[in-house]
């Protein structure tokens, strides 16, 4: 069974593209709108291109991999259309590999002008601000491994746009690489998943870039992760005792301390809040042993959605990248820490150790990769 994600901008044509895609259909197919999940929200809602706004997201993208994946097993397929960004791949790609889909991927990209046009003409439109437009539109501008996937549509017609990706389709174009499981020499190994990291964007502003390239190195240790086992992750690089698991569980302190703790003034989440940090000071490194591959994933993206929250709020405030944590410097007369200077500190911590994640994933299953 094929899905394919029609997505890209407002204004794209996404949705009447996939009409025309589904209508004369060769095999039966299932047109699935990812506006009405989020319509079917009806208390609590928030704008999804608004801060604040992450955990709705990821709950509407399961439902949407849940609902696609109901539709597949039962013999259909399916053309999703809507705001799907590649930041929302990696659980589609996940389920393809595990189920078997042919998983497509297709960006309809007018240029920002058509797309203001468009989208600020229609009276039926669920997005028509002009400056929410500007900042979807720019969400698909730097596409990076997957630019091959965009079709300016600004000056083409629906039907000549659904033509053309039909034919794409059937040439086997347009295709999103899944982890596969392959047999070799009567082993079953698993392919490493791709990296699913989106580029950050060369023209946007100075928040948005740091936030951008925070997010690409959080992608960036998940990737570095993905796929092992609780003894894959806990196996160490002899002299050193540094595991992929301790860095998942070191990252997701590291998250919490800066955010939770200097920034907002509060306490670190739990379970680091009761470690015995004066018998262990690595206690995150040492106990990431005992932990489950879901346990410690499950901490690292808790640890990263609280942050997150934290991050829109300062930034939401006056103070913006200026705003001041609550918690000063321990290096005497220096005081607080700007946002600025919290979050160039969390990519550069990052940074640091997702070298020390090449290495170790490497020496684990010899999967190399930038």
């Amino acid at each position: 069974m094929t899905v394919t994600i029609l997505t890209g901008p407002s204004g794209a044509g996404k949705t009447t593209v996939a009409a025309l895609l589904t209508a004369d259909a060769a095999r039966p197919t299932v047109n699935l709108t990812s506006d009405t999940f989020y319509r079917s929200i009806a208390t609590g809602f928030v704008p999804p291109y608004l801060s604040g706004s992450q955990q709705q997201n990821d709950t509407v993208a399961a439902a949407l991999v849940g609902a696609v994946g109901a539709y597949v097993r039962g013999g259909y397929d399916v053309v999703l259309d809507g705001v799907v960004g590649p930041w929302f791949l990696p659980p589609f790609r996940a389920a393809a590999a595990r189920e078997g889909w042919d998983l497509a991927y297709v960006v309809l990209r007018p240029g920002l002008e058509v797309a203001l046009a468009r989208a600020t003409d229609r009276s039926d439109a669920e997005l028509r601000d002009p400056a929410a437009v500007r900042s979807v539109h720019a969400s698909f501008a730097d596409l990076g491994e997957l630019e091959a996937h965009a079709r300016d549509t600004g000056d083409e017609e629906p039907a000549a746009t659904a033509a053309a990706v039909r034919a794409a389709l059937d040439r086997g174009e347009l295709r999103v690489p899944v982890r596969a499981t392959v047999e070799e020499e009567g082993a079953t190994t698993v392919e490493p998943p791709a990296s699913t990291r989106v580029d950050p964007p060369l023209r946007v502003d100075e928040a948005t870039t740091l936030r951008a390239y925070l997010d690409y190195h959080r992608d960036t240790l998940r990737w570095k992760t993905a796929g092992l086992s609780a003894e894959q992750l806990r196996t160490p690089h002899p002299p050193s005792t540094l595991t992929l698991g301790g860095l998942l569980k070191h990252l997701a302190l590291v998250e919490s301390d800066w955010f939770a703790a200097v920034l907002d003034g509060g306490t670190v989440m739990a379970p680091f809040d009761t470690a015995d940090w004066d018998a262990d000071r690595d206690w995150e490194f040492t106990t990431a042993a005992d932990d489950s591959p879901e346990d410690l994933r499950a901490l690292f993206e808790a640890a990263v959605a609280d942050a997150d929250r934290r991050i829109d709020a300062a930034l939401a405030s006056d103070d913006g990248l200026e705003s001041l944590s609550r918690r000063e410097s321990s290096r005497h007369g220096e005081g607080a820490f700007s946002l600025r200077w919290i979050l160039v500190h969390m990519i550069e911590e990052y940074a640091r150790h997702n070298g020390h994640a090449d290495l170790l994933r490497e020496a684990v299953d010899g999967v190399t990769g930038e």
